[in-house]
C-alpha cells in the first residue's frame, strides 16, 4: 500500500513534465532514416517537409523543375503562395536566440541578385530544442551541396 501511494505522486510528476507527455503522445512519431549522399533532392526536400512543424517559412519544400537542384521553392499552403530560395553559394547556421531561448536555423542568402546590400540571413526553422534545427541545417547542407554537384557536373558536361 505504502508502494501504491509513492507511485501515484511519482507517475502524476512524470505526466507533467512536458517532456514525457510529447513521448506518451507519440513523439516522434517515426525515425526519417535518410542517407544524405544518396538521397534525392527531393527526397531531402520531403524530410524538410517533415520538419513544418518548427518551419518560420513555408510548409512544404519542393524542387519544380528536374533540371533545377538549385532551386527549391518553399510553399505555404495556407497562403497559397511559394518562395523560391537559391541555394547556389547559400550558407546555413544555427544560432539561439538570446531573448526567446529558441533555437533557428537560417540560411545567408547565396549568389542572387541583392536587393538591400544588407540583407539579413533568412530564419527558416525555429524550435525550443537543438536537436530538430540541428537536421534542419543539415538536410538544407545537403541540398546545398547537390546544388554545387548539379553545377559542376553542368560545367563539365558543357566543356565537353
Amino acid at each position: 500500500m505504502i508502494r501504491i501511494a509513492f507511485l501515484i505522486p511519482l507517475c502524476a510528476s512524470l505526466l507533467a513534465c512536458s517532456d514525457f507527455q510529447e513521448r506518451l503522445e507519440g513523439y516522434p512519431k517515426n525515425d526519417t532514416v535518410i542517407n544524405l549522399d544518396t538521397a534525392t533532392s527531393n527526397e531531402i526536400a520531403d524530410a524538410l517537409s517533415q520538419l513544418s512543424r518548427i518551419a518560420v517559412v513555408g510548409d512544404d519544400w519542393e524542387f519544380f523543375d528536374a533540371n533545377d537542384m538549385c532551386t527549391v521553392h518553399v510553399i505555404d499552403k495556407s497562403a497559397g503562395q511559394s518562395i523560391a530560395l537559391n541555394l547556389n553559394g547559400a550558407k546555413f547556421a544555427l544560432h539561439r536566440d538570446v531573448d526567446k531561448l529558441k533555437y533557428y536555423a537560417i540560411m545567408k542568402h547565396g549568389e542572387q541578385p541583392v536587393l538591400d546590400a544588407h540583407q539579413a540571413p533568412l530564419r527558416l526553422f525555429e524550435t525550443d530544442t537543438y536537436h530538430d534545427v540541428f537536421f534542419a541545417e543539415g538536410y538544407l547542407q545537403a541540398l546545398a551541396k547537390k546544388c554545387q554537384k548539379s553545377i559542376m557536373q553542368g560545367t563539365a558536361s558543357t566543356r565537353h
